[in-house]
């Protein structure tokens, strides 16, 4: 099969960008021997073998059946009588991504390419496998506030100091006035902190579940729009999971309570401190998910939703939440 339009012409991520185009190619009526012929001749031009794409006389794609099925049936065989007529298939126009996930949830080893029904050809498994496989280091990178850039070299090592510096630093140095701006919140507190200092031991533990709440969250969205994309529920999904993280909440604040009440012998005070660190967790959770599936409304990539940003907005809300909290209920 012959290109029929130059891949150039489709977006950079796109299955139309991926696809390859010299696949098996058999006609409504032809019998498993006619097929097998033909392909023993153009075998060597093909691209990949995984399937036989059955097409009619207009060109659209009608069925598809595995190659094996060549060998297991008898060669006067129709094609029709082995071909699957329930499709997954993609527009050119797809996403990349979107192309692996069909993959993946389907089980199959290239997805058709199809245009108004009209098949364009394929993307095979190992361009599926790459595609994976980028995505992957680049989620990874994200998620470390590390730009994509590095992608470009697949050592470490080879990555020139200013590259290096120029895209890992702008994060770390937005983090930083972050944390400055809220010790400043934190030193109008002082003279509760000078009476009640046992606030200030548990906040490196309340920062640490805060950020693993928000963090387990992020990924689970980050995971179910790339599979469920805009057949996510969201007032359902955002509804569940935030009773799962009130429930995480009261068990945690059970137990610092528990440990303030024994070890200090300050029963009220553990509460204070419990319902602060709740209030915090809750606050945090809400915030960890607005923010991936906002940056997704935007047509921003969600994962990166699960970096940096959510990092720095996390422990900045937690904190000030934190002794906001504790402060009022002092009085």
């Amino acid at each position: 099969m012959q290109p029929l339009f130059g891949v150039e012409k489709y977006p950079h991520n796109s299955a139309g960008r991926r696809m390859v185009t010299n696949v098996p190619i058999a006609r409504v009526g032809e019998t498993v021997g006619s097929v097998a012929r033909r392909l023993s001749v153009e075998s060597k031009n093909l691209e990949t073998v995984d399937y036989i794409y059955v097409v009619d006389k207009r060109g659209r794609l009608a069925g598809v059946f595995s190659v094996k099925y060549l060998f297991s049936n008898s060669r006067k065989t129709r094609v029709d009588s082995l071909m699957k007529t329930k499709l997954i298939t993609v527009s050119p126009e797809t996403n990349q991504e979107k192309v692996s996930d069909l993959a993946l949830i389907h089980k199959i080893k290239d997805v058709p390419v199809t245009s108004r029904g009209k098949f364009l050809g394929v993307v095979p498994n190992h361009k599926i496998m790459a595609i994976l496989n980028r995505s992957l280091q680049e989620d990874i990178f994200r998620f470390a506030g590390i730009h994509k850039s590095h992608l470009e070299f697949e050592n470490t090592l080879e990555v020139p100091y200013y590259k290096s510096i120029e895209s890992r630093l702008p994060w770390l140095l937005v983090g930083l006035f972050a944390i400055m701006a809220t010790a400043v919140f934190i030193n109008t507190l002082e003279k509760t902190l000078e009476k009640h200092l046992i606030l200030a031991f548990f906040l490196p533990t309340i920062v640490f579940m805060s950020d693993a709440i928000g963090t387990q969250l992020q990924t689970l969205l980050v995971r179910d729009i790339a599979i469920l994309g805009k057949n996510i529920r969201v007032f359902d999904y955002f509804t569940k999971q935030m009773l799962i993280s009130a429930v995480i909440s009261v068990i945690s604040g059970a137990v610092v309570f528990s440990v303030v009440a024994v070890f200090w012998k300050q029963a009220f005070i553990g509460s204070v401190i419990a319902a602060s660190m709740m209030i915090s967790f809750m606050f945090s959770a809400f915030t960890a998910m607005s923010i991936v599936y906002g940056l997704y409304r935007m047509g921003s990539d969600p994962a990166v939703g699960s970096g940096p940003i959510a990092t720095v907005v996390s422990d900045v809300l937690t904190i000030v939440v934190y002794f906001a909290a504790a402060t009022v209920m002092l009085g």
